[in-house]
């Protein structure tokens, strides 16, 4: 019939959502959601506002972190034979921070084919505007918690720089813009708030500054943070391995350079300050 919707083919649909402004909704992320037999929400109550919005009747489920195998088995029988649904998370893309990929991989051992329904993304929101140029980012979901893990983190993003970008709650923004001001005081950082959202603000600076402008303000909302750290050149790293570099530390001691000059000349070969430090002590002692 002229002007009826499309049928849509049997399968899950992974749905994006508004991230704040319920006007990002895609025309097709509604007709999917109004089609759908259900749709598996991470957040019912979130996303019922969103459904009442656009006046959508579709059947409500959860699916959550404390979900059991058995929901999942459930949902993926109630798309056997031709079934439709959708899955969508609290909010944004589904499938980065959330129970999706769950449902998904089962899915796919069913033989149920999954579609992807593209939209809003904080993380791709704030790369857009971030103004730094490039295609390459590493995404680590929400900052590490533990101080161990954080410090790994530290370590390995120290040494294979490039663009990092996190989620963090505002439980622990403040916690965690501290420890990105000492670790890389320096280094540039943008931060994302309640983006889309009435009360959005974008804050730039270096690590230490953007801490500092936001110790200041009571944490509300989401985040999302964009940190650029340098480039380390490959040439840089592969010029002295490791044992070289410990031969060239200690000539250089016998020769009576302090650990200053030492560490200075181990973070030119690669290593990290607390790295080349650590050997600067190490040849010293020796």
């Amino acid at each position: 019939m002229k002007g009826q919707a499309e049928e849509l083919s049997p399968g899950l649909y992974v749905v994006a959502t508004p991230i704040g402004n319920l006007e990002d909704l895609g025309f097709r992320a509604l007709r999917v959601l109004k089609q759908s037999r259900w749709i598996a929400a991470e957040d019912t109550r979130e996303t019922r506002k969103l459904l009442d919005h656009y006046g959508i009747k579709s059947e409500l489920r959860s699916l959550h972190e404390h979900s059991t195998l058995s929901r999942v088995e459930e949902l993926v029988e109630s798309l056997k034979g031709g079934g439709v649904g959708a899955y969508v998370s609290d909010a944004g893309t589904p499938g980065l921070c959330d129970p999706g990929p769950a449902l998904v991989q089962a899915c796919v051992k069913a033989g149920i084919p999954v579609y992807p329904v593209p939209g809003a993304s904080a993380l791709l929101a704030l790369l857009s505007i971030s103004g730094i140029p490039g295609t390459a980012f590493s995404f680590h979901g929400f900052f590490p918690r533990e101080k161990k893990d954080r410090e790994e983190w530290s370590e390995r993003a120290g040494k294979q720089g490039g663009l990092q970008l996190f989620y963090e709650s505002p439980h622990r923004i403040k916690e965690t813009l501290a420890f990105l001001s000492k670790q890389f005081s320096q280094s540039p950082l943008i931060v994302g708030r309640e983006l889309t959202k009435r009360f959005e603000t974008i804050t730039r600076g270096s690590s230490r500054e953007v801490a500092e402008t936001l110790e200041a303000e009571e944490p509300r909302g989401e985040y999302v943070l964009a940190l650029q750290l340098p480039e380390i050149e490959e040439e840089q790293c592969a010029a002295l391995g490791r044992d070289a570099l410990k031969e060239l530390v200690k000539e250089l001691t016998d020769l009576g350079a302090g650990q200053k000059v030492l560490t200075r000349v181990a973070m030119s070969h690669g290593l990290r300050k607390n790295e080349a430090y650590k050997l600067a002590l190490e040849m010293m002692e020796k």
